[in-house]
């Protein structure tokens, strides 16, 4: 009987272990998107990632996430990923459409590479929630094709 109590009082430690660890090495980060009033663009999201200072890629989601560029702010995806310091945010984009004039949109190597403004990098931590509003200011039409800059800017929010 004793040794039953042992093998449970073991597993919870553990458990309380792993979760506890979790959290004291991971913070919470919120990642929302926003456009100026304009063509309206449908982008099917693959993939979000967030790139370390110190070199690694943190995957955020690999949920397809179908988002429309617009005025309103809106949540992309929110996560726990490990803290540390952040640079560049990169988002896989599987389609991109529009009903705009029958222009196709066209986002070079389906990706788009986002950089935070004025060097400020994301900063996550345990204790802190942090956020990170994109926005999508650069679309221009050209030879017939609607064009969304592959360099957009993002605003960590920390």
């Amino acid at each position: 009987m004793k040794a039953w109590l042992v093998g449970v009082a073991v597993v919870i430690l553990i458990v309380v272990g792993y979760f506890g660890y979790q959290f004291l090495t991971t913070g919470p980060v919120t990642i929302y998107a926003e456009d100026a009033p304009g063509v309206s663009v449908t982008l099917t999201i693959t993939s979000i990632m967030l790139h370390e200072v110190n070199g690694s890629w943190i995957t955020v989601s690999n949920k397809t996430i179908v988002y429309t560029l617009g005025s309103n702010l809106t949540q992309l995806v929110s996560g726990r990923i490990p803290a540390g310091k952040y640079n560049e945010i990169f988002l896989y984009i599987k389609n991109a459409s529009t009903t705009v004039l029958g222009v196709r949109v066209t986002i070079p190597s389906n990706v788009l590479k986002i950089h935070f403004i004025a060097d400020k990098d994301l900063i996550v931590s345990p204790t802190q929630s942090a956020e990170v509003i994109i926005s999508f200011p650069h679309a221009s039409i050209s030879s017939g094709s609607l064009i969304i800059s592959p360099s957009i800017t993002a605003e960590a929010i920390n």
